[in-house]
């Protein structure tokens, strides 16, 4: 395999880690769960195809400029050390990025969007996508560890680690709260409050015998 198809696998490679920690970085998460969207897949590819083109362009560059072939006809990298096709990938990737503010697509002279356009708005709705996830998500965690401790605990157990948890006081407002509604299950609505505000207890309560 040359060099050049070595960055652009690279460049490939890197423009997906570089697209997750953005994306999972303004979601604030670490739920690479929730960072998987479609949202995401076109993000990535319009940096994929951004990176692969300015990699390309990197290794013209470096081959025509920065290298010098000597008497016999090989080839002595003058400011390059280590594989020439890092280097591709590097002034690639990241040379990406301080172009793309400067590239705008026309159409019959009138400015259509700029490459920049495309990844704010592709990232943005990725984020979106993700923070949607994450609800999700959060909402089914909460409800598989309420299910499990109404099924390792009894009624009993339930209300009195609620009471501990919450306190005495806030304990009664929400029994009170409930207390005349036929259509909500008391263990079941205490065991989903304590999932969500309590996750690491309620594994830990689990747990214990």
């Amino acid at each position: 395999m040359n060099d050049a198809s070595l960055a652009v696998i690279s460049s490939t490679i890197l423009s997906f880690l570089l697209a997750i920690i953005q994306i999972s970085g303004d979601a604030k998460t670490r739920d690479l769960r929730g960072v998987f969207t479609l949202s995401l897949m076109f993000y990535i590819l319009i940096m994929i195809i951004g990176n692969v083109i300015t990699t390309l362009a990197a290794a013209s560059i470096i081959d025509n400029y920065l290298k010098n072939i000597d008497e016999a006809n090989s080839t002595n990298q003058l400011f390059l050390v280590g594989p020439i096709w890092l280097w591709y990938c590097f002034f690639g990737v990241f040379g990406f990025e301080a172009i793309i503010q400067k590239i705008n697509i026309t159409f019959f002279d009138q400015g259509v969007l700029s490459i920049n356009d495309w990844l704010t708005k592709a990232k943005k709705s990725a984020t979106a996508a993700t923070l949607d996830k994450i609800v999700n998500l959060d909402f089914q965690d909460t409800q598989k560890l309420a299910h499990l401790l109404i099924k390792n605990k009894d009624t009993k157990t339930i209300h009195t680690f609620a009471s501990i948890k919450f306190g005495p006081e806030q304990y009664q407002n929400i029994i009170a709260s409930i207390n005349n509604n036929t259509n909500i299950d008391q263990d079941q609505y205490l065991s989903y409050l304590l999932s969500e505000q309590f996750p690491k207890e309620v594994r830990a309560e689990i747990k214990a015998k």
